[in-house]
């Protein structure tokens, strides 16, 4: 074999080799743009929240009776602010801790029952008034109430 056939053979296999690549990146194509899309994961779906509203209105008497005592509290009964570990009591607008804060009493400030019990919010409330200060006027959670003698 001389130099020349040598020569022409490898061209011939370089060209075979390219033209082989040619056709593989040809198929691949093929493949990819002609099989089917994938299918999105899922589609967005909106996301809907109910609000659940209670028979009972924050502020307006139970059906417990106005002249019941629980636990030394009743309607004329004064009480005294404990419990709170110094932080104070929230004296709301009304029954409910989303209320309007109208003020906070410290510990051991003296107050008079003159409304309740309420029940909102797993919590038992009672209306109350500062005798010293007759805006001072709230509702407040009875398990920071006790009873003054």
């Amino acid at each position: 074999m001389n130099e020349n056939e040598r020569t022409n053979i490898y061209q011939w296999g370089c060209l075979a080799a390219l033209l082989s690549g040619i056709a593989l990146i040809i198929a691949a194509g093929i493949w990819l743009f002609t099989k089917p899309p994938a299918s999105p994961p899922g589609i967005p779906s909106a996301i809907i929240q109910t609000v659940t509203v209670t028979a009972s209105v924050p502020g307006l008497p139970s059906s417990t009776p106005q002249t019941s005592v629980i636990n030394g509290l009743g309607i004329g009964v004064r009480v005294k602010i404990s419990g709170t570990g110094n932080v104070g009591l929230s004296i709301r607008a009304e029954a409910s801790t989303e209320a309007e804060r109208r003020a906070v009493a410290q510990e051991g400030d003296i107050f008079l029952i003159t409304d309740g019990p309420v029940e909102a919010g797993d919590l038992l409330w009672w209306h109350i008034k500062d005798e010293g200060d007759p805006n001072l006027v709230g509702w407040a959670a009875a398990d920071y109430l006790t009873p003054v003698p």
